[in-house]
């Protein structure tokens, strides 16, 4: 809930990631925690606000329900969706073995807590140079029902259902439900969405435990297409009109459809003081229909996932070492028709493609905590992917980091990894229906070092790195609008992360996050065009949020949000430019408890200032088709009762 008492002091926080459990401060890699109240913040509907309040990690919204998600980097990869990021939920895989995540299904709601670790986790993850996302549901030791309703300006509506039973961690169940319809600032951007979830968690023995969790999602989002700069300076709630053999994006009705469904189980053990394990296995099920404006494409996409640990620890008076060992397995069927599109109905067959896939990483991880405050981490993991289409490349990942507490306030670490990127299923056969056989993963080394601290009142992470990419992948498109990828070549990424945290009073705190990126391309050509130096595609040189909470009195709370992003470039040749922006959203919350029952009213006005800026532009399009114009002002209203 969003009315709760503000701390005095900062507590210690401890989260599970690298399949350990670790002070923050003392943890070896760089990682951001979001809790459940960050998480709901804005109007519960979107990731995007609170994700873009984290240092290092940019979240775009092209159009109500299409996300791009980049952590450390540009989203030149990813047209629309999740690419280069492994998600998982409960330490379940959500990214598929197509190396996709379907994002968009799932609601802030579901989470107690977020897990951002940036930069290279190929040695315990596997692909992906970006990073990880860690999602994890809340905990809860009482039976426990809450509701929601949320109104938009813009027309719409939402509904949350959240029904947890269990009176201890013995045994418990969780019920959620979500309907959400939302309409779209612009012409043909309409976003409806209903999602299930269904989680059973039981103890037995002295540590075991076992984890059902399933759910079911149904997402329809319209897309309105990318605007010139003369139409998106005209009327920026236009959708792509038509332009020569081209129809428009309303004619075409454009529109995603995806059904999707994923079953899993997880147990673990802990067989004594020394030894446990892990073991999960999942079932994933996406069908996808999607009308664009050039053709009308059918993908059903088959996946299985499975994921197992064996740990050990021992304890001396020299410290404590600990070890994991484990794999993970994600194997695919991705079945593609694309047909003509008549005027948003399936016409010819135009091409058939199937692709099995399948992704290999078997990890190993040595851990020592000394006496003297030392703290030597070193893992890697073998991985391969196997697609049947693409030449089949065996990567081998290392990691090594060193922490040093100095004292009970500071922390030193270091960090070199190495990280690699595979092309997405996506990628190798991309949406203008011609194979890319030789298509190569990125992969390149991190160097990084981070200093961080905490007193009771003020904490702060300030992290930089140094990132050398080779056979970076990116996005062309055609002149209808296709996409298709290239490797270019290297490029160097050096960035320099700084995340705040102050509590001047028990009710008053404020976050602050600056992100500083220097992103360039060291050897690129294409054709007679030399791009070597340029800076990356799509990347802001310098972002900085400022998040606060305010509590007015014992029932009102104010939350604003500050989001400042610098200017970006918007083709390879750095040629166009999108303008810097500013972003204003402010929040407040009325709760009132009434025994064991609570009631929160809010008011959440979303662009403040009614800016006209684009949060996610289509990167090199052909006829400077980049803009897709971000809401105005608009307002929502939202009810919560909880007993």
């Amino acid at each position: 809930m969003l009315a709760q008492k503000e701390p005095k002091e900062l507590k210690e926080v401890i989260v599970h990631s690298f399949e350990k459990k670790r002070n923050v401060l003392s943890n070896p890699d760089a990682i951001q925690l979001i809790d459940s109240l960050q998480l709901k913040f804005n109007s519960n509907a979107s990731f995007v606000p609170i994700l873009n309040s984290t240092a290092g990690v940019k979240m775009e919204e092209r159009s109500p329900g299409s996300y791009r998600l980049a952590i450390r980097g540009s989203s030149l990869r990813a047209p629309f969706g999740v690419r280069n990021i492994k998600i998982y939920w409960n330490q379940i895989p959500l990214t598929d073995a197509g190396n996709n995540t379907y994002f968009q299904l799932f609601e802030p709601d579901l989470f107690g807590q977020a897990i951002v670790s940036k930069g290279p986790s190929g040695g315990l993850y596997g692909a992906g140079t970006g990073g990880t996302l860690l999602l994890n549901s809340p905990i809860f030791t009482a039976n426990r029902y809450s509701n929601q309703h949320i109104y938009n300006s813009l027309g719409g509506y939402k509904q949350i259902w959240d029904l947890q039973i269990g009176k201890s961690s013995q045994q418990q169940h969780r019920l959620f439900g979500s309907y959400y319809n939302q309409k779209g600032y612009r012409e043909q951007s309409d976003v409806e969405k209903t999602f299930i979830h269904y989680q059973y968690h039981r103890n037995f023995g002295t540590a075991g435990s076992i984890d059902f969790m399933t759910y079911y999602g149904n997402l329809r989002y319209q897309t309105p297409g990318g605007l010139t700069l003369a139409q998106y300076m005209a009327n920026p709630k236009q959708a792509r009109p038509a332009a020569g053999a081209f129809k428009s994006a309303i004619d075409q009705k454009a529109t995603f459809y995806l059904e999707s469904f994923q079953a899993a189980l997880a147990i673990a053990n802990q067989w004594n003081e020394h030894w446990a394990y892990r073991w999960s296995a999942g079932f994933q099920q996406n069908d996808i229909k999607n009308p664009t404006i050039r053709n009308y494409e059918i993908r059903n996409e088959t996946n299985f996932n499975s994921r197992g640990v064996i740990q050990f620890q021992q304890v001396g008076n020299w410290g404590k070492f600990s070890s994991d060992v484990g794999y993970e397995v994600l194997a695919g069927t991705f079945n593609s028709q694309t047909y003509q599109n008549n005027l948003g109905e399936k016409g010819n067959l135009q091409i058939e493609q199937n692709a099995k896939v399948q992704q290999y990483t078997f990890f190993a991880q040595g851990d020592l905590q000394t006496k003297n405050n030392w703290n030597v981490t070193i893992s890697g993991s073998i991985n391969q992917l196997i697609t049947g289409i693409h030449t089949t490349e065996t990567i081998f990942s290392p990691r090594i980091s060193v922490v040093k507490k100095i004292n009970a306030h500071h922390y030193v670490v270091g960090k070199i990894a190495h990280g690699f990127s595979p092309p997405s299923i996506s990628e190798i056969r991309p949406s203008t229906s011609v194979l890319n056989p030789d298509l190569k993963a990125e992969k390149g080394w991190n160097h990084e070092i981070s200093y961080r601290g905490q007193y009771a009142k003020f904490n702060w992470d300030a992290s930089a790195y140094w990132f050398e990419l080779e056979e970076t992948i990116s996005l062309r498109r055609t002149a209808d609008g296709a996409d298709y990828f290239v490797n270019v070549g290297n490029t160097r990424q050096k960035g320099l992360e700084i995340g705040l945290h102050y509590l001047p009073s028990t009710t008053l705190s404020i976050h602050s996050a600056t992100t500083i990126q220097d992103f360039k391309f060291i050897q690129y050509t294409a054709g007679a065009s030399n791009f070597s130096g340029n800076q990356l595609t799509g990347t802001a040189p310098f972002t900085q949020s400022i998040f606060a909470q305010a509590k007015i009195s014992k029932a009102i709370t104010l939350m604003p949000q500050f989001l400042f992003t610098d200017k970006l470039f918007l083709n390879d040749a750095n040629t166009d430019q999108l303008p810097s922006s500013r972003y204003w959203n402010l929040k407040a919350n009325y709760s009132k408890s009434f025994g064991t029952k609570t009631f929160s009213l809010w008011l959440n006005v979303d662009n403040l200032l009614d800016d006209r800026y684009v949060s996610g532009p289509d990167l090199n399009a052909v006829g400077g088709r980049y803009y897709n114009p971000s809401a105005g002002r608009n307002i929502s209203i939202g009810t919560r009762f909880e007993w």
